[in-house]
């Protein structure tokens, strides 16, 4: 019987009584009393009952049975659940990974690490041409040099063929580890000193400590280009007549058509060096030009630097004015030089009495008249930047 079959039976039971009594109104009053005391008897029987069918029904019903048992589960589980929760705080919080971000943010720091100029193989983009450096102490020939960071050989070229004769160039092949061993310079400490202070080359050379030396664009003779100077700025005017020659700190070297490259353009590359003089010889491709930027293309003393790749580049004299020694070359002729020494790019320097190349405190090259110049560009061992 359930607890609640139990509660409608005394209720019931109860209730019957009383009809009873409301029907027996007229009886005696100890007939009431007794009567009375009968029903409560009675209701007291039936409400035990009911009492008792509520202390059976847990004993006997499974469900009880089964939130009792799992009562003392809930000592086990609240072990296992603090465990758990630390497990997975650490593992959400993921410590590590915010660690992990500020540890990649100095990567970028590290980059510019390589772009210091006295980096060694940056100029030959990791192909270092180990055969043209030598280790340990500088050795010197008459037409050589070879250091941990330098390499100058010079040729004399006599008679190329496909040339007018005759004809004698003086090519020196260079190579260089670090972007301060090519270096330009001034007779004077400006530019308009320059052009009433010219000095001779050998001066100039003992001056500036060079192995090699030529004779650089006469920019003092402009009052337009840009001239960049071993990383300074020294004008910055737009020069529309003449094509520019740019060497980048990494080594490469650009020749740009003045008439569409501004002096802001040229800067904007944060070159080395810049000269206004030219013009470029070659094509984007390397290859020979047939017209040229400039007005002066008959057969001269000429004066050029040549472009390989990044530490890797060449200056170049052409002997000129003496019939019976060598003629000279037009520019035509100069760019078909270029070319068939390989140059990706080539830029024509001052020429003429100015074209002059000394190599170990003397002259290679022997011009018609001794010219003094104002300004140079050489190979040096590596310097600092100032």
């Amino acid at each position: 019987m359930s607890p609640k079959a139990g509660e409608g039976n005394a209720f019931s039971g109860f209730l019957f009584l009383l009809r009873i009594l409301g029907k027996y109104r007229t009886m005696g009053t100890m007939k009431r009393i007794a009567l009375c005391v009968l029903s409560i008897g009675c209701a007291l029987l039936l409400g035990c009952g009911a009492l008792d069918a509520l202390e059976r029904e847990p004993v006997a019903t499974a469900a009880p049975t089964a939130e009792a048992t799992a009562t003392p589960v809930p000592t086990a589980a609240p072990t296992a659940t603090p465990t758990a929760v630390p497990v997975t705080v650490e593992l959400t919080t993921a410590t590590p990974a915010p660690t992990a971000v500020p540890t990649d943010t100095p990567a970028p720091t590290d980059t510019p690490a390589p772009t210091p100029v006295p980096t060694p193989d940056c100029l030959h983009g990791g192909d270092h041409p180990a055969d043209k450096f030598r280790a340990g102490e500088a050795v010197k020939t008459e037409d050589s040099y070879e250091s941990e960071s330098v390499s100058i050989r010079i040729t004399r070229v006599e008679n190329p063929e496909g040339f007018p004769k005759p004809m004698v160039c003086f090519v020196a092949d260079i190579y260089i580890e670090d972007i301060t061993s090519l270096r330009s310079a001034w007779s004077k400490e400006t530019l308009a000193e320059s052009e009433r202070g010219a000095m001779d080359v050998l001066e100039l050379m003992e001056r500036e400590d060079a192995l090699l030396m030529i004779n650089g664009d006469y920019v003092c003779k402009w009052d337009f280009g840009c001239v960049v100077s071993n990383g300074v700025t020294a004008r910055a005017v737009d020069n529309p007549r003449y094509d520019a020659c740019v060497l980048l700190r990494d080594g490469s070297m650009l020749t740009l058509d003045g008439n569409k490259t501004s002096s802001e353009q040229i800067l904007a590359m944060d070159p080395w060096q810049a000269w206004c003089f030219g013009p470029a010889l070659l094509d984007e491709e390397g290859k020979a030009k047939e017209t040229f930027n400039s007005s002066l293309t008959g057969a001269n003393p000429r004066t050029v630097l040549g472009y390989y790749a990044p530490g890797h580049y060449c200056f170049v004299v052409v002997e000129g004015r003496r019939d019976k020694y060598s003629k000279g070359m037009t520019l035509q002729q100069l760019s078909r030089f270029m070319e068939s020494l390989g140059c990706r790019a080539a830029y024509n320097m001052d020429g003429g009495d100015s074209s002059v190349m000394a190599f170990g405190g003397e002259r290679v090259s022997k011009p018609r008249n001794r010219r003094n110049i104002p300004d140079v560009i050489y190979i040096c061992e590596p310097r600092k930047e100032e």
